[in-house]
């Protein structure tokens, strides 16, 4: 069976009120308001920025080690993770038959981080980013950001802009969420994107033997897991919201599979979307459909929510950048 969408909107109208429902009265999230302080939290690779930055990541480290055979064992890695990822979700959804509820959809995607754990034993064990230091990442990052290979999405500094300016009886609150494999490498790509601007918190992985304090320091390649899964992300999320008291709404902003927990889990979920969508985009789409979550174009005024949560997608962040405005406002 298809989850029932509970019948509460988000308007671009500052004199918002949550719909009636005859099931409104089972849902503990408070709803978005014009006046509370929103936290957002955001994902990195493909929603901040424009595209993955694993690959960036890597190249970095091979730039480090000229006559280290990186592509080679890059190429390995990726291919064995391929076929690890298929052929564990064939086997737990057989047939082809994927869930229809968040009970199971939260049990599959628990099942699928033992791919994740094996991907970060062979990408440690390759030796890719031994020897790579803080200063390499800084400035390996900067290099890719001016090279434009990292490049943030429309109207994303225009956002940070404003969430940096707020009147401070009005502020809002930024976590990046992240599967990435360095919080360095994201810091150094958005402190080289907007100089001027302070970096938000930032909760993600981190190469073994980083260090800010001797930054010469070699890390020893491999990868400290702390974020590496759906679940790991609802986890964190979960975290962010009992820390607020639940005063705060928190707005997840999302692009994949990945994110679908925390989408669903946020007073707001709102994803990322290409014309026409990529892949890992197109994967959560068909998820949000199979669950029977409405996502509807943010601002349209028909968030719904569904089992777990509300959802919306926006094509980038000017697009959310006006949203915000006029629901607080």
């Amino acid at each position: 069976m298809r989850p029932i969408a509970r019948n509460i909107s988000f308007t671009r109208m500052s004199s918002y009120r949550p719909t009636p429902s005859p099931n409104s009265s089972m849902s503990t999230k408070p709803p978005i308001r014009p006046t509370p302080p929103i936290h957002w939290v955001l994902d990195w690779d493909g929603t901040i920025t424009q595209h993955d930055t694993l690959s960036t990541l890597v190249s970095v480290a091979s730039s480090t080690k000229p006559s280290f055979p990186t592509s080679e064992h890059w190429s390995r890695v990726t291919k064995a993770y391929l076929k690890d990822y298929n052929n564990t979700l064939s086997r737990l959804a057989s047939n082809g038959k994927l869930p229809s509820t968040l009970p199971e959809e939260n049990k599959l995607l628990h099942h699928m981080r033992v791919v994740e754990e094996r991907s970060l034993t062979r990408v440690s064990e390759s030796g890719i980013f031994a020897d790579l230091t803080w200063e390499d990442i800084h400035k390996g990052a900067g290099q890719a950001v001016r090279k434009q290979e990292v490049s943030l999405r429309t109207g994303y500094t225009a956002f940070y802009e404003e969430f940096v300016n707020q009147d401070t009886r009005q502020i809002d609150e930024i976590t990046i969420l992240s599967v990435n494999w360095s919080s360095h490498f994201i810091a150094s790509c958005l402190s080289a994107s907007h100089p001027s601007l302070p970096v938000p918190q930032i909760l993600s992985n981190e190469l073994e033997g980083l260090s800010p304090s001797i930054p010469t320091t070699p890390s020893s390649g491999h990868i400290l897991p702390t974020i590496i899964s759906s679940g790991d992300k609802l986890q964190q999320l979960q975290r962010l919201r009992s820390e607020n008291g639940r005063s705060r709404p928190i707005v997840y902003v999302g692009d994949s599979w990945t994110d679908i927990e925390a989408i669903l889990a946020a007073d707001l979920g709102i994803c990322i979307r290409d014309e026409p969508m990529g892949s890992s985009q197109r994967q959560l789409a068909e998820a949000l459909e199979r669950l029977g979550v409405e996502c509807s174009r943010l601002g349209e005024g028909r968030e719904r929510e569904g089992e777990g949560g509300r959802a919306a997608w926006a094509s980038d962040w000017e697009e959310i950048r006006l949203w915000s405005m006029i629901a607080q406002a």
